[in-house]
């Protein structure tokens, strides 16, 4: 197979809860990568003050130098900021349904004690960077426009739990690299919200697990991960948060959709396909559930209200499935 010579630079720039973290651990596996010593850096977003210098500092050998930054995705400057620095860097996306994604960061949001467990419609009067953060269309456009088509890759998390292998081996052919093997956590979930029935538990066992990937065990310890009593143990320890809030309710969910319609439009056009892998965007292809025009119209501006008694509640422009317009 003829490939390209790999670029200096590769930039994984979220979103953020869309797999960042499967993109990193598999790119940074990888013998040809050279990935920064810590993950987000934040240099293009937060941190651009330090200098180039400073950035050039925080890959330790040689190689591709690879970092990932979700907050990259949606600050504005980071795209200009990081065509200044190299304008032949190769950019990689991963991207999930934009409802899934709003859900998932409100576990999150909870699992990481910077909010006390509520329900979603209830955080969300505080919490706007949960829809922000979907609009990925308009987010993505700057990248495409300051480096080109070619050099941005965008892989959807759907694809990834289908087929990990076929999406890792696509990123490293998009670097110009041999794929080689693939890794032992290849398939391991990452970063799953929860809230530990104890907390030094869950400290030991992250602890002793990155000693032995520190000694290269990898496999040895996937291996033990997925084994009783160790495995049992970890289940009980950590519940995923999702058994613990309420879900979205269906008139949530529907409305959210209507929100991001536009944005998924535009984003399948900037991706050059007539469908996306979600259940935001079969709710709007499908006839029986597509938006009128008024609430196409409604989707593209602030279409939604936060009264301060009862919770999020959608716009009157915007109705919920099943109920007559």
């Amino acid at each position: 197979m003829n490939r390209r010579p790999p670029p200096a630079h590769a930039i994984a720039i979220g979103a953020q809860k869309c797999a960042s973290s499967w993109l990193h651990d598999m790119l940074a596996a990888h013998p040809g990568i050279a990935r920064a010593g810590r993950k987000e850096l934040d240099f293009f977003s937060y941190h651009h003050d330090r200098g180039h210098a400073w950035y050039r500092a925080q890959f330790p050998r040689t190689g591709l130098r690879f970092e990932n930054s979700p907050s990259y995705l949606h600050d504005p400057r980071a795209p200009g900021r990081a065509h200044a620095f190299d304008p032949d860097a190769r950019i990689l996306v991963t991207l999930r349904d934009p409802v899934a994604r709003a859900w998932s960061h409100h576990l999150h949001e909870i699992a990481t004690g910077h909010i006390a467990p509520q329900p979603f419609e209830t955080a969300l009067r505080d919490n706007p960077d949960y829809l922000e953060q979907g609009f990925y269309a308009r987010h993505l456009a700057p990248w495409v426009a300051r480096f080109g088509a070619g050099r941005v890759l965008v892989v959807l998390t759907e694809d990834i739990a289908a087929d990990p292998e076929a999406q890792r081996r696509r990123m490293l052919d998009f670097l110009g690299l041999d794929p080689g093997p693939p890794p032992a956590r290849l398939a391991e979930r990452r970063n799953v919200s929860s809230l530990p029935r104890s907390a030094a538990l869950r400290h030991a066992l992250r602890h002793c697990g990155a000693a032995m990937r520190g000694l290269g065990l990898d496999g040895a310890l996937a291996r033990l991960k997925r084994t009783p009593p160790l495995s049992t143990l970890r289940h009980w320890n950590e519940p995923h948060l999702a058994t613990r809030i309420p879900p979205l309710a269906e008139e949530t969910r529907h409305a959210l959709g209507l929100h991001f319609a536009d944005d998924m439009r535009a984003l399948a056009d900037l991706l050059g396909t007539d469908t996306l892998p979600w259940d935001s965007w079969r709710r709007i292809a499908d006839p029986q559930t597509c938006p009128s025009a008024m609430n196409r119209a409604a989707a593209s501006r602030p279409a939604m209200r936060l009264p301060s008694a009862t919770g999020w509640v959608p716009s009157a422009d915007i109705q919920p499935a099943g109920r007559a317009t």
